[in-house]
This record gives C-alpha cells, sequence and structure tokens, in this order.
C-alpha cells in the first residue's frame, strides 16, 4: 500500500485560505473592474463639466470687468477730448494724462496685458507702448456694430517680442451725437492669464481649447495652437446646438474622452479632452489592489517572524544611517524612540548625545563668527575718512605753494564734495547744505567742461533750512549732463530751481540736451526696486519714497531735442542742528 504524502495542518491551513481568499477576489474585482471604468468615466464627464462651468463663470468675471472698463473710458470726457483734438500738437498735451487714465483703468488687472485707443486718423496710444495691428475687417466690424464689442485673438508687439492676446474691441461713439464715430478702443487680456484659469485643473496629458464662434482657438495649453481653427477631429459635430455634452474621438491613436460647454455670454465653447488611458487608471489599481490582496493573504502566515524582525531590526539598520550622518557632521538627526526597551534607551543616549555634539559645534563656529568681525570691525577703524579729508587738504596747500591755483580750487572743491556728501553718515541733510555740495560738484564740472555748460541755481530762501534726503540734487544734475548735454554735441544749459509748493519741497532741474522717452524712463521708474541701482534716477526715486511714502519720488519730463525736466518732490520740513 503507497504511503500517503505527509501534509502539515498548518500547510493545510494555509492552502484553504488561499484558495477561500483568491477565488472570491477574482470573481468580484472583475465584476468591479468593469463597473467601476463606468463608475469613473462618468465622474470624469461630470468633474470636468464643473471645471468647465468654473471656468466660464470666472472668465464672465473677467469680460464683465473688460466691458465696465471700456464703458468708463468711452464715456470719459478727456478720453473724448483726446480724441476729437484738431492737431496732433494739441492732442500731445492730453498724452500723460490719457496714459494715467488707461494705467487707472488696468490697475489691479493682472490679466489685462494693455489697453490701446486709436482716433479717426488711425494714430493710437497704449498704455503699455505695445504695437496694435488692428486688421482692417476688425476695424470695419466694430464700426458696423456701432458701439458694441466684439472678441477676437490677436497679438501685440512689445520691443519686438510678440505677446499672444484676447482682444475686445469697440467704437467710441461721441456721446453727444451717437452717429458719429471719435475712434476705436482695445482691450488686451493676456492669453497666458486664461491659461492658468485651467492649467491648475488639467489632469495629466490632457488637452483644453477655448474657442470662439468661428470655431478659431483663443487659448489652449500648447502656444502654437492659439490663433488657428480648431481641427474638426478635435470637437464634436452636435456642439452647435447644445449648451454641453460629451463625446469620443481619437487623436493620433490615442483614444479621447471629450467634454463641452458653452458661455452663454460670448457663444464661447470651452473644450477638455482627456485620455481614457488617464479615466482607466482606477481599474488599473483594482488589478492591482487583486494582486496584492492574494500576496496579503500569503504574508499572514509570515506576519510574526516578519514583525520580529522589523522591532529588531530596523532599529539597527536605522543606527547605521544615522551614524553615517555623523561622521558627516550632520548633527540635526534624531531617531524616533519607540518603546521602552534596551532599543529605546539607545535611541535617547543617541539624541542627546547629537544634540550636545550640534551644541558644541554651533559654540566653536560664533566663537570663530564673533572674532572675524572683531577683525574687520578693526580693518574699518583704520579707514578713517578724516584721512582723506587731510590729505586732500595736504594736496591743496601743496598746490597753493606751488602756485597750482586751478588745481588747488579743484582740490578743495573736491575736499568739500567729500565732506558735505559723507555728512557724518546721516541719510539727512538740509537744502542749504545740499545746495552747497552741489556747487562744488559744478565748479568741478564746469572746469572739465570749459565752461561750455551754463548753470542757474535758484532757491527761495524760505527752504534752505528744510530737512531733505542727502545725495539727491548732484546725482540728477549729473545725469543732465551725461545724457542731455553730452550727446548733443554743443553748448547747453541746466537749471536748477528749489521752492515750496504747499506742503511739498520740490526740486526741478531742466536741461537744453537731447531728451529722451519720458514714458520709457518712468516706467523704469515705477518698476520694484532691484539691487545694485547705483545713485541713478531709479535710487533717488526708491529712497524717496522709502523714506517718506508712496506720493513722493521722482517724475520725468522729455521732449526729443528740446530737453528734460526731473522733478524731485519731498515733505517740506524744517531742519534741525542734526541734520547741518
Amino acid at each position: 500500500m503507497r504511503k500517503k504524502r505527509f501534509i502539515s495542518i498548518r500547510t493545510k491551513v494555509m492552502l484553504f485560505s488561499i484558495v477561500l481568499t483568491v477565488f472570491p477576489i477574482l470573481i468580484v474585482s472583475g465584476f468591479s473592474y468593469f463597473e467601476a471604468v463606468k463608475v469613473v468615466r462618468n465622474q470624469a464627464i461630470e468633474l470636468n463639466l464643473v471645471n468647465a462651468k468654473q471656468i466660464s463663470n470666472t472668465l464672465d468675471m473677467i469680460i464683465n470687468d473688460v466691458n465696465t472698463i471700456s464703458l468708463n473710458l468711452i464715456q470719459n470726457r478727456e478720453v473724448a477730448a483726446y480724441l476729437t483734438a484738431p492737431s496732433p500738437e494739441s492732442k500731445q498735451q492730453y498724452y500723460a494724462r490719457i496714459l494715467s487714465i488707461l494705467n487707472d483703468q488696468a490697475f489691479n488687472k493682472k490679466y489685462i496685458y494693455s489697453i490701446y485707443i486709436q482716433d479717426r486718423s488711425e494714430t493710437g496710444i497704449d498704455n503699455r507702448g505695445a504695437v496694435n495691428l488692428v486688421p482692417d475687417d476688425r476695424l470695419l466690424q466694430a464700426k458696423a456694430l456701432r458701439g458694441k464689442e466684439s472678441w477676437y485673438f490677436d497679438s501685440v508687439f512689445v520691443q519686438n517680442k510678440e505677446v499672444n492676446v484676447i482682444s475686445m474691441i469697440r467704437d467710441i461713439r461721441d456721446i453727444h451725437h451717437i452717429s458719429r464715430s471719435l475712434g476705436i478702443l482695445k482691450i488686451n487680456v493676456l492669453e497666458s492669464s486664461v491659461r492658468e484659469l485651467y492649467r491648475t485643473k488639467m489632469q495629466d496629458r490632457s488637452l483644453f481649447y477655448l474657442i470662439d464662434q468661428e470655431k478659431v482657438i483663443l487659448s489652449a495649453l500648447s502656444a502654437d495652437e492659439v490663433g488657428r481653427r480648431i481641427e474638426p477631429f478635435r470637437i464634436h459635430s452636435g456642439m452647435d446646438g447644445r449648451t454641453e455634452g460629451f463625446f469620443n474621438t481619437s487623436i493620433d491613436g490615442r483614444k479621447y474622452l471629450g467634454v463641452f460647454y458653452r458661455m452663454e455670454t460670448q457663444n464661447w465653447r470651452i473644450v477638455e479632452l482627456t485620455p481614457y488611458e488617464r479615466i482607466s487608471k482606477p481599474g488599473n489599481v483594482i488589478k492591482r489592489v487583486t494582486f496584492y490582496s492574494i500576496l496579503a493573504s500569503l504574508a499572514v502566515c509570515f506576519g510574526f517572524i516578519l514583525l520580529f524582525a522589523a522591532r529588531v531590526l530596523e532599529p539597527l539598520k536605522q543606527f547605521r544611517v544615522l551614524m553615517k550622518h555623523v561622521e558627516r557632521e550632520q548633527f540635526h538627526m534624531e531617531m524616533k524612540v519607540r518603546g521602552n526597551d534596551e532599543i529605546a534607551l539607545l535611541a535617547r543616549s543617541f539624541n542627546r548625545m547629537s544634540h550636545r555634539l550640534n551644541e558644541l559645534i554651533n559654540e566653536v563656529h560664533v566663537s570663530k563668527i564673533k572674532q572675524k568681525e572683531a577683525e574687520l570691525k578693526a580693518l574699518e577703524e583704520q579707514i578713517n575718512p578724516h584721512f582723506l579729508y587731510n590729505t586732500l587738504d595736504l594736496i591743496y596747500w601743496m598746490s597753493r605753494m606751488e602756485k597750482a591755483f586751478e588745481t588747488s580750487v579743484m582740490v578743495s572743491a573736491l575736499s568739500q564734495l567729500f565732506r558735505i556728501g559723507l555728512n557724518s553718515g546721516s541719510r539727512f541733510t538740509t537744502v542749504e547744505k545740499e545746495v552747497e555740495h552741489l556747487r562744488h560738484y559744478i565748479l568741478i564740472q564746469q572746469k572739465r567742461y570749459e565752461e561750455t555748460i551754463a548753470f542757474a541755481i535758484a532757491v527761495e530762501p524760505e527752504t534752505s533750512g528744510c530737512k531733505v534726503t542727502k545725495m539727491v540734487l548732484q546725482p540728477v544734475v549729473e545725469n543732465a549732463i551725461r545724457h542731455g548735454i553730452e550727446p548733443k554735441g554743443s553748448s547747453g544749459r541746466i537749471e536748477i530751481r528749489i521752492f515750496r509748493e504747499g506742503n511739498d519741497l520740490v526740486y526741478r532741474v531742466s536741461d537744453d540736451g537731447t531728451g529722451a522717452d519720458a514714458a520709457a524712463v518712468q516706467a523704469v521708474l515705477d518698476r520694484p526696486a532691484s539691487e545694485h541701482q547705483g545713485l541713478g534716477l531709479k535710487n533717488i526715486h526708491d529712497r524717496l519714497k522709502l523714506n517718506y511714502g508712496a506720493r513722493y519720488g521722482v517724475t520725468f519730463e522729455s521732449v526729443p531735442g528740446e530737453g528734460t525736466t526731473v522733478t524731485i518732490r519731498q515733505p517740506f520740513e524744517k531742519g534741525t542742528m542734526k541734520d547741518v
């Protein structure tokens, strides 16, 4: 009689447990997989429609904001006065005010790139200096709509850089004679700002399109696709008659689930295409869960052994890793303390040792830093400004003794220039000292340019004792010489006026040099401060705002070929002896 093969009860229980676990899982997971795909597909449709509606609501808010801004500008009397001005010269007097109005309307609207106004002579003004090339058909369409807005994809150019925008254009009508057209208003919304509305909500490898009623792509994830008509297979033929829905399509061999939603305000379509492989990922998860469930059932038999290994061997492994960090002098690492056994005691001891070593290293490091600071302080004290003054005075008297009188005058002016400019390290001085500092600088420059530059300084007496920010006038005059008079190639004149205007103290520096682009310079002044600005106009502008507030600073006016005027405004405040 054949002897039966021995099979232990433990083995039988394990085999029975595996069969009892695996077969139900395989049967249930098979049905669950197909049902889960349907549920996930419906959820994806609902989620994408919700996202599309949210994006639509945000776009509606942007469109409403743009329409409100356009109405404000159309009804603005100064805009109308600018558009109806009879000549370019008369328009020029409105230029700065119109730019201010456009900037005020676009303020805090990050999605608005620029606002463009064009008069009947097709002369335009853009608050960002962008070049707007409005097609003739769009102009005709805007006039035909008689003041009603229309939207289209466009590109504007700033410093030869192309920027994609979604533009709203409308005809500006005379509010007193509604049939009379004054010009065109065009508001440019950044396409990238629209893209950011849906970029964060997009799933991996999904496609998104915002298309207008002519099926032109206004915005898409790919910048190469915007501005072109959308390909027919990327949309559904039944979209025109429905507000929302879904469809199936295939692009480059990949299947997509498409969802569309129509915006009521502009009749635009929001279309999102999600790869089916993305939607079917939960089904793959179910497959993996089934596989892992079978493995987990088998792993139960070995659980106690693995638990013992984890309790004893894993902390030792952690010890080894932490010791490598200590060898690299990284003492901030800590070991987690679990339980109340020998390993826990070792972990607490290791943590105390690590903390103590870190404290000792920090004490040594701080001690070295203090030593270096003391050495630097000693070096700084060796550089005494009085040494510079005494040396210049010595050169002055030697020049006098050698009868080099012009040299002595220059050295004396330079010495006073340094002495007043440093002002004992104070940030402030008085108008009197600031003017004295400027006169020494002018004396040096007149020697340099052989008196080809004429200077005129007019100071109202009541301003002499005012407290002001130091080192303001001299850089402005230097800027006038370098960028105004020098490029001119001939003699010039610089006028400096200091006077009181209400509660403000005003410096006004004018030259008859070559002039500059006032809008470009003013834009530089208004940009956020950055490091290493030097002592130019931007530095002065930032220092005044920092000292006195946003309403103070530098303004710049210039006419190319005629000259430049720089106006510096700060509070009218009497100084004290410590400012002298």
